[in-house]
């Protein structure tokens, strides 16, 4: 379970204007979220910037909350440390099975009967949002630009796997100090937890 510790690095990239999106698949890996206990999906998912009603019911296609399918909105979210990925229409029978409120849900495979400790409704709880496909592209790009909370080691990893698309970097600064790609190692690793932002250029004031 994540906690939030006393201090998290905060992680600042600058890009040139229109190139957060080249980085919108770290969202894959998930970011983590303060919410309360027992929020629905759906109140959690319209907090997030762009993601109107008519978005959340028309093109959220996908909802898995702990690995299973969510087909109802008003599913309310709990447990010590849930996940939620939100996806559009994946590709052939799988996505078929899988789609909200699917004509073939008959065919998914029966969910355990054992779940996650409750907590006390309006408790706080961090939760993991993963975004995939057109949902990352599509939204990814505010969410970066807004800042949000990531496993450090998932931008590490980002990082390393994906090198060449700080080619065009500006400016990298943690913690509000100019640093280098190299350095993040020994930046990020001691906290389990970093707070990104990518701003670019255009917007920078």
């Amino acid at each position: 379970m994540i906690s939030r510790p006393s201090h998290i690095p905060r992680l600042e990239f600058i890009v040139p204007a229109a190139a957060t999106k080249k980085y919108t698949t770290l969202l894959q890996s998930g970011i983590w979220e303060e919410i309360s206990a027992s929020t629905t999906v759906g109140e959690f998912l319209a907090c997030l910037p762009g993601f109107t009603p008519q978005y959340i019911r028309e093109h959220i296609e996908t909802i898995f909350l702990n690995g299973l399918p969510v087909d109802d909105l008003e599913t309310t979210i709990n447990g010590p440390s849930p996940v939620l990925a939100i996806s559009a229409a994946m590709p052939g029978l799988a996505g078929a099975i899988f789609r909200k409120n699917s004509f073939h849900a008959a065919l998914r495979t029966a969910p355990s009967l054992s779940s996650p400790a409750r907590m006390p409704s309006g408790e706080k709880i961090m939760i993991r949002l993963k975004f995939f496909n057109t949902i990352a592209c599509e939204k990814g790009t505010a969410i970066l630009n807004n800042g949000c909370l990531l496993s450090s080691d998932s931008v590490l990893k980002f990082i390393t796997y994906r090198r060449q698309l700080f080619s065009d970097l500006l400016s990298l600064r943690c913690d509000n100090k100019p640093v280098g790609l190299d350095d993040l190692e020994s930046l990020l690793h001691p906290s389990k937890t970093v707070f990104l932002r990518i701003q670019e250029e255009n917007a920078c004031i």
